[in-house]
């Protein structure tokens, strides 16, 4: 069986935060393991972003905190409902509160080092305004060399993110761990989902296996909590997007946490 690519819409501002600061980590390893220079540093921007609140983000440590107690509200209804699951759910309960008291761990350096750091701030700046002055050129001409000592400033960050990086895996892993897959069929390359008026649901995963993706099929969601519909498009090399006709095969699931 091929492996399911998984796509995560947010149906919540608070979800929406967490998954912004979920791919800003992962962008951000996958640059400090490549030491990509560049990468690393629109990734560290963008999660300088969620962790200071800048570019009219919410500061997501309160959200991810939140994410955590609503986790464990509909554990404890899991267990109540499904009393085999009650040793299951305890140590994750148990578990969510060790991530809690660790995830203040490293933020105040973290944040100092973002807050402050010259070229963050430098490329960051490049992104927002124009700079008739050479500032973009001067980066450019610069980045070469001040990255052949990119130690300094790639491993210390890394360090001070341990804590947040566990604990957004975690929670990223629980999202899906408790809520089943439902197979569903896009007819004509578009489906519908009907989520319950009685349940709210903070997010939406769609599934596509690996083969599907590899050629270029992406979905696209639109319309409100009540009325979601998929789209699937085709993303080829130098070419606009193409809508997919034929019936295509996908997974999902809605996740009734995280719903404010």
């Amino acid at each position: 069986m091929s492996e399911m690519i998984q796509f995560s819409f947010a149906l919540s501002p608070r979800m929406r935060a967490f998954i912004e600061v979920r791919d800003a980590l992962a962008c951000l390893e996958s640059a400090y393991v490549t030491q990509n220079a560049f990468y690393w540093l629109h990734s560290a921007c963008d999660l300088r972003a969620s962790l200071l609140g800048d570019q009219g983000r919410k500061h997501v440590i309160p959200e991810i905190v939140a994410l955590f107690q609503d986790m464990k509200t509909h554990l404890n209804k899991l267990a109540a409902d499904l009393p085999h699951y009650s040793g299951k759910v305890q140590t994750a309960c148990n578990n969510i509160n060790d991530h809690i008291t660790k995830l203040q761990d490293g933020m105040v350096t973290a944040c100092s080092f973002l807050a402050h750091d010259a070229l963050i701030n430098a490329h960051l700046n490049t992104q927002k305004k124009h700079d008739w002055l050479g500032h973009r050129s001067c980066m450019q001409q610069s980045l070469k060399t001040l990255w052949k000592n990119s130690d300094d400033r790639t491993t210390p960050l890394h360090h001070a993110l341990v804590p947040l990086s566990d604990a957004v895996n975690t929670l990223d892993s629980m999202l899906n761990d408790f809520v089943s897959w439902n197979k569903q069929i896009a007819e004509g390359g578009v489906g519908q989902i009907s989520p319950e008026r009685k349940i709210s649901y903070g997010l939406l995963v769609i599934g596509l296996p690996e083969e599907e993706v590899s050629r270029g099929i992406i979905p696209d969601i639109s319309g409100n909590r009540l009325a979601i519909r998929v789209r699937f498009q085709q993303w080829l090399p130098g070419e606009a997007p193409k809508d997919v006709h034929d019936d295509l095969p996908y997974a999902m699931m809605l996740v009734p946490v995280g719903s404010q």
